[in-house]
């Protein structure tokens, strides 16, 4: 046995294990936004605006973006305190709503909107939106995973969290070293319910502060458990 994208056997071994204890503690049925029937540009602002937030507080934001706002270049000529008030439940309204204008700016001046991205391969599509200010690696991922059911891990601030925890992450990992990681050991169309269950364990159990070691289902593999 060698190396599968730089990732030893081992390794692949220990976070198949993980993803299947999590998977089998978390509860990820009810979790999403693929229900709401959104057009692209509107699952962008739902990726966004779920950025530190809960779920809840997403939809009620994204509810009232969408009575607000209807068409990207409405959002794009608004001004940044209307879209404050549309998003305002989602909390980090202030830091959310210039990013939303921003995207919408250079989205408004695609000939095709974001379809045009989405027909793309995901490399070119990622690198796509990627190159627009406002869009970041994990925001692209999360994006093509919903809006097209990519298969890819996006990784989140969760998830380093629970990885680096459990020795699989670095200090110093990288977003793309570690989504390659945890994808080579993910079955591809298991990868959007191992990334909705790893981020509602790192939120219910592998918590940032006080984490519940006690409850884990992952203990014993856990060189950073927390003693009682």
């Amino acid at each position: 046995m060698g190396k599968v994208a730089g990732v030893g056997v081992e390794e692949r071994r220990l976070i198949s294990e993980i993803v299947s204890r999590v998977l089998k503690s978390v509860d990820v049925s009810s979790i999403g936004i693929r229900s709401l029937n959104l057009k692209p540009f509107e699952v962008l602002v739902a990726v966004i605006l779920s950025q530190k937030t809960n779920r809840e507080n997403v939809r009620k934001a994204l509810e009232s973006f969408r009575k607000e706002f209807k068409s990207v270049e409405e959002v794009a000529s608004a001004r940044v305190s209307r879209i404050e008030r549309a998003i305002r439940p989602a909390g980090l309204w202030r830091m959310k709503a210039p990013r939303i204008k921003l995207i919408a700016k250079q989205v408004s001046k695609l000939e095709n909107g974001l379809d045009e991205i989405l027909k793309l391969p995901y490399p070119e599509a990622k690198k796509a939106l990627s190159s627009m200010k406002g869009i970041g690696p994990k925001t692209a991922d999360v994006f093509l995973m919903i809006a097209r059911d990519e298969q890819v891990l996006p990784i989140d601030t969760h998830i380093f969290r629970v990885m680096r925890r459990l020795g699989v992450a670095g200090e110093r990992e990288d977003y793309e070293s570690l989504r390659v990681k945890l994808e080579s050991a993910v079955e591809p169309e298991m990868r959007m319910t191992a990334h909705l269950a790893l981020i509602e364990f790192g939120r219910s159990i592998c918590k940032a502060r006080n984490p519940r070691c006690g409850e884990c289902p992952l203990a014993e593999l856990c060189p950073s458990k927390v003693k009682a």
